[in-house]
């Protein structure tokens, strides 16, 4: 039984899963480890190249785990850690790097924590615009926090690490979510007693979007599935009227000639990036409340002062 299993969950990532294999394999440790390709059905040279790099480092096992069965990425993460042998796991994305001492820095937070999560570091695999349409997303120091009940702290897939113990209590990943099934996951992990540990040693280096439609489409479908993190962990009434009076005040300002002016190609792309995650997020809230019956989100009321 080796001590960490790494689960790299994917589907058609051939373009940058070479860039994620070789930051793996990279990794300086001593302790016993495994790679896991958790194939989601890919038609691309995804299992090809994993192939390829099991063949040139023989020192580190690595297996190919069929999770072609269910589409999904919460499928595919399920397959890896059925399929896993560690007592620890790790999760790194097929177009995620992680440094060299990221391995023996998280291996080391889980010999003393069973729930843990490393930083994010978005400057090595994102440049100019593209790093700064999420500046405020970027969890650079401590953990964020759930904005509702039950308030916990919460991180994204790729930066979280558990024990065996931790997966046993808490079970796999909800397949319901499309995604924010690692925010489910924290929140099913924290009432089950594991809180959650920053990692400040290393980082986890993420890749953001960078086509404008990507870009709208990963916001729409992150807003309409934290819809489904509040109808079942804080559930309001669908026709509260407070949050669907904000929510249309949103999308109103985000017509006209605003909407005009982000779809022009001369804009900057810093402003048709930042248009397109707030059309996508307002929208995805809409959708979301209504698909799941439960109230959009509240937005926090700024204090006015003197």
């Amino acid at each position: 039984m080796p001590d960490v299993s790494v689960i790299v969950a994917c589907y058609n990532g051939a373009e940058t899963l070479g860039e994620t294999l070789e930051s793996l394999t990279a990794q300086v440790w001593d302790g016993s480890w495994e790679i896991l390709l958790a194939d989601n059905g890919s038609t691309d040279a995804s299992a090809a190249l994993f192939a390829d790099h099991a063949r040139r480092h023989p020192r580190i096992p690595m297996r190919r785990v069929d999770a072609g069965a269910e589409r999904g990425k919460p499928a595919a993460l399920n397959a890896g850690l059925a399929a896993a042998r560690g007592r620890a796991f790790l999760f790194c994305d097929s177009d995620d790097t992680v440094p060299p001492d990221w391995l023996a820095a998280m291996a080391a937070a889980l010999a003393r924590h069973d729930f843990v999560a490393a930083s994010i570091d978005s400057g090595p695999l994102n440049q100019g615009w593209v790093r700064a349409y999420r500046s405020r997303d970027q969890q650079r120091d401590g953990l964020r926090r759930l904005t509702h009940a039950p308030y916990c702290p919460i991180a994204g897939g790729g930066e979280l690490g558990f024990t065996r113990r931790v997966y046993e209590a808490v079970g796999s990943f909800d397949p319901a979510f499309a995604v924010q099934e690692d925010h489910d996951f924290c929140i099913r992990a924290h009432l089950a007693g594991f809180e959650l540990q920053p990692v400040p040693e290393t980082r986890y280096n993420y890749r953001f979007r960078a086509d404008f439609g990507e870009i709208y489409r990963q916001a729409y479908a992150y807003a309409r599935y934290r819809a489904l993190l509040r109808k079942r962990y804080a559930p309001e009434p669908l026709l509260a009227p407070v949050p669907w009076l904000d929510l249309s005040r949103r999308i109103l300002r985000l017509g006209g000639s605003r909407a005009m002016a982000a779809l022009n190609r001369a804009q900057p792309p810093l402003e048709r990036a930042r248009f397109n995650v707030m059309l996508g997020q307002a929208l995805g809230e809409a959708a979301g409340a209504i698909a799941f019956r439960v109230a959009p989100p509240r937005r926090p009321r700024v204090r006015q002062h003197g």
